[in-house]
């Protein structure tokens, strides 16, 4: 206390202390002060934004039908409202927990929401946990479980990043990526996945992740990994020209001549034909292993419309990746019409780019085109386009009843 002199009332007097203390810190506390503020008004930021997205997701998921598109031998359907088993038909709509059996000589296939199709083989049972869409992000979300079986799963093209498909056993989960085809197997705690095509992403319970790619082979004992093969890759399929038009002639065999390109380190080969293009095992005209790369069936009076395929097998006795599928149709022949070409008109040859044109023109409706060899898509009308590189095309017409046309133009 100070006290002034000479001032009988200085003893009350006093300075008033001011109302703040100064400190002095460091510039680097003052520096991880700020950052530290920053960090939480982060934090805060992103909590709020999270839970805002999920707000706006929330309720917005419309679960939808499954479909079964094909249905062969004994296929049972266990709906999760009833408990029941009913017999399987072909279009009956799936819901989220229905289970679908296939017994020893049965077979199913069902599309999804996300247009993703799941083959079910003999003695296999899955369960459909979720085939669901975001009405308002499109996001599509297909989850199943293979309780037992085999069963082969092809994806295409997806529609947004979000959209999930996966497969998953008793402790595996497979994220299945667009544009793949794999074969899953599950007996018990045992677990074998074929990557035919494209890519699976496999989680374990134990947490442990791992991408599975094109022409590989993975084996699993519970949560383990105990195996891993490079698949041999698939041929690639010569003749008969995918959509060949074969006419029959009553009582007058046709030898169909099946080449393929060969697969270094194969063995042998497997070649199937069948009448669905799922091939399904009751689907099956018939399987032949041969040594060599060509195979010739002779076709009797099996009118309609088949598809082919072929897949190498090593020298240990496993079996590669199926190549694509082509298809082949037989009709019979019908006399007065055989000699009457199919009308190709109105074509067109413009130029796109060096080199590449588009070729275009007029056909008969429901004849089949191929230009220089490429199957060509003919709308209801009978109009054609495609664009394709060369300076001559040869236009080739075939239809149902047996008949040919052909054009050949230059540029």
């Amino acid at each position: 206390m100070y006290v002034q002199p000479g001032n009988k009332n200085a003893a009350s007097t006093k300075f008033k202390r001011p109302l703040l203390d100064w400190y002095l810190i460091s510039r680097r506390t003052f520096y991880q002060v700020i950052a530290g503020f920053l960090l939480l008004v982060a934090a805060i930021v992103g909590l709020y934004l999270w839970k805002r997205h999920q707000d706006a997701l929330a309720g917005q998921f419309e679960a939808q039908s499954a479909r079964l598109v094909q249905v062969l031998g004994s296929v049972s359907i266990k709906r999760a409202r009833t408990n029941q088993l009913e017999q399987a038909t072909p279009n009956a709509l799936l819901e989220p927990g229905d289970i679908i059996i296939t017994a020893s000589d049965g077979s199913a296939v069902i599309q999804y929401v996300d247009r993703s199709v799941l083959k079910l083989k003999p003695d296999s049972s899955v369960l459909i946990q979720e085939n669901a869409k975001n009405t308002k992000t499109d996001q599509q979300v297909v989850r199943n479980r293979v309780e037992g079986g085999t069963v082969n799963i092809s994806t295409g093209v997806i529609r947004t990043s979000d959209d999930v498909n996966e497969l998953a056993s008793k402790n595996i989960k497979f994220n299945v990526t667009q544009n793949t085809s794999a074969e899953v197997n599950v007996a018990g705690e045992r677990v074998r996945v074929n990557v035919e095509r494209g890519e699976i992403r496999s989680t374990t319970d134990r947490g442990v992740t791992e991408s599975i790619r094109t022409n590989t082979s993975v084996e699993y004992e519970r949560d383990q990994k105990t195996a891993q093969y490079t698949l041999l890759a698939p041929p690639r399929l010569s003749s008969p020209t995918n959509a060949r038009v074969f006419p029959l002639e009553y009582g007058k065999p046709l030898p169909v001549m099946f080449s393929w390109g060969t697969v270094s380190e194969a063995a042998r080969y497997q070649l199937q034909v069948a009448d669905s293009q799922y091939f399904l095992d009751r689907a099956l005209i018939f399987e032949k292993d041969t040594d060599s790369s060509e195979f010739a069936w002779q076709v009797n009076s099996q009118s309609g419309t088949y598809w082919w395929r072929v897949r190498a097998v090593a020298r240990d006795g496993r079996p590669g990746v199926w190549s694509e599928e082509f298809r082949l149709t037989f009709v019979p022949r019908q006399p007065g019409l055989t000699d009457t070409p199919i009308y190709i008109g109105n074509v067109r040859v413009s130029r796109v780019a060096a080199g590449i044109h588009n070729v275009s023109g007029e056909t008969e409706p429901g004849a089949e085109i191929r230009i220089n060899g490429r199957a060509v898509p003919v709308d209801s009308d009978g109009r054609f386009s495609l664009v394709l590189p060369g300076q001559t095309f040869r236009i080739a017409a075939s239809d149902a009843r047996g008949r040919h046309g052909e054009k050949i133009v230059t540029n």
